[in-house]
């Protein structure tokens, strides 16, 4: 400010500012660029273990083996469910087949169904008798190439029986079909134990009933299986692994 001098300057008088001048860019020194923060490190990985294939059921694994099981009421699906089992062995088995049968009952045309399917295969087929075998199911055990049975196995002859229902022609031809395929069951029953047809008509419509020994004498068995209590003989080790016992 000059002294003396009113009023005073205003602003007072200074040094003028030198220009501001924008810097160029890009400048020749940029700012520095922020730096994400550092990963974190990586989780350990473990290998995944695949669970393994299921094993199948009991049945699977004896057909594995070449054993079917056949039990109970022997009516159509279970007829149909066997022969499908049969017929697959007789394609991818070596071996002989064995059927276990414990079939106290059953229908006349699902047994017959079975037995023509026993007689098409290829391979030697074993029945095995266990419990009660009786009715319509003697035909398949009679079907077999060797016959088998459990002391205790009993067989049961009886003469099947059916319905019908319907008109008087269609009576008529119900009749005429079952009395063929009884007539059947006769010849196959004869044919597999070595007597007369009207011998095994009468037994059946008497309704023997046979013990396991006396199947064999009757010709309807070969032989009876042996057990361990009756050879003697010791316990094989088992194959499985014991598991922890329970507290």
């Amino acid at each position: 400010m000059t002294p003396g001098r009113w009023p005073p300057e205003f602003p007072p008088d200074r040094p003028p500012l030198p220009p501001i001048v924008p810097p160029s860019w890009p400048a020749p020194n940029p700012p520095p660029t922020p730096q994400p923060p550092p990963a974190r490190p990586p989780l350990p990985t473990f290998p995944v273990v695949e669970p393994p294939p299921p094993a199948g059921t009991a049945e699977d694994r004896l057909l594995e083996r070449g054993i079917v099981l056949l039990g109970g009421h022997l009516d159509q699906p279970a007829a149909q469910r066997t022969a499908a089992k049969l017929m697959l062995l007789d394609a991818e088995w070596d071996g002989p087949v064995e059927l276990h049968l414990s079939c106290p009952d059953g229908d006349l045309d699902a047994a017959l169904l079975l037995a023509e399917t026993v007689d098409l295969l290829s391979l030697q087929t074993r029945a095995r008798a266990s419990g009660v075998v009786g009715g319509p199911a003697l035909a398949v055990l009679a079907a077999a190439d060797r016959r088998q049975g459990h002391p205790h196995a009993l067989l049961r002859l009886r003469e099947p029986t059916g319905t019908a229902s319907g008109r008087a022609d269609r009576l008529a031809a119900d009749v005429a079909e079952h009395a063929r395929q009884v007539a059947q069951l006769h010849e196959r029953l004869a044919a597999a134990t070595g007597r007369s047809t009207e011998e095994v008509a009468v037994d059946l419509r008497a309704g023997r009933v046979l013990t396991a020994a006396e199947a064999v004498d009757y010709g309807l068995l070969h032989e009876l299986l042996p057990t361990r209590r009756a050879t003697g003989g010791p316990r094989r080790p088992s194959r499985m692994r014991a598991g922890p016992r329970s507290r």
